[in-house]
């Protein structure tokens, strides 16, 4: 999914950020494979200190993991890095507007960002929901409002259904493990999340994007 994501872009020895990084795995990655210095943003204290607590010796000079500043901020000079990138993070994101503005602001003249999102058919602003659901015109729309061109839509639905049905057979082959380990009602919830998601992404209720843009 990381190689997917990336998968038209020289990637070699690039300074970027990672918006809301989780646990660090695609910001370790990176800098192991492709020697590139990567900075990761966060909302979580916890995570902060988890990711940075558990950067490897050896990239230890190639990562470093952040919360946002006191306003709110991504808290990184201007122009600073190449390539800014999100991977299933902005559907929590109400305002994209204000984050596209700062990651804009912090990316060089002709940098990239790179974001792995679920597109929907129609947009909603329920605030009550877990999830902001943007279309392809909004998505586009905000992108163009805060300075960013060459914009393109990828649909990546196919892989990310095939990603779900493969875990969805582990599950089935070890479930006599998972239940007698973490309960069968936890088993029944994952087994019912991912059937779901498979049915929306067979129906188009969800549409697996990556959404390419430059500055």
């Amino acid at each position: 999914a990381i190689e997917n994501m990336f998968s038209d872009l020289n990637l070699a020895g690039l300074k970027a950020l990672d918006i809301g990084f989780g646990l660090g795995g695609v910001a370790f990655y990176l800098a192991e494979k492709y020697k590139m210095k990567v900075a990761g943003i966060e909302i979580h204290p916890w995570m902060v200190q988890y990711a940075n607590d558990n950067i490897p010796a050896a990239l230890s000079n190639s990562l470093e993991f952040n919360t946002y500043n006191s306003a709110g901020e991504i808290p990184y000079h201007a122009e600073t890095f190449d390539l800014v990138y999100s991977k299933g993070v902005l559907n929590h994101v109400a305002d994209k507007a204000s984050l596209f503005k700062h990651i804009n602001s912090v990316l060089k003249s002709n940098g990239w960002l790179v974001i792995a999102d679920w597109i929907f058919p129609n947009i909603t602003t329920d605030s009550s929901l877990p999830l902001v659901c943007e279309t392809k015109e909004s998505y586009e729309q905000v992108l163009l409002q805060t300075g960013f061109s060459d914009i393109s839509f990828r649909d990546d639905s196919k892989l990310f259904r095939n990603y779900a049905l493969e875990l969805l057979t582990k599950l089935s082959d070890n479930q006599t493990f998972i239940k007698q380990t973490y309960g069968e009602e936890l088993f029944l919830i994952i087994q019912k999340q991912h059937e779901e998601l498979i049915e929306k992404i067979q129906s188009h209720q969800k549409i697996a994007t990556r959404i390419l843009a430059r500055k």
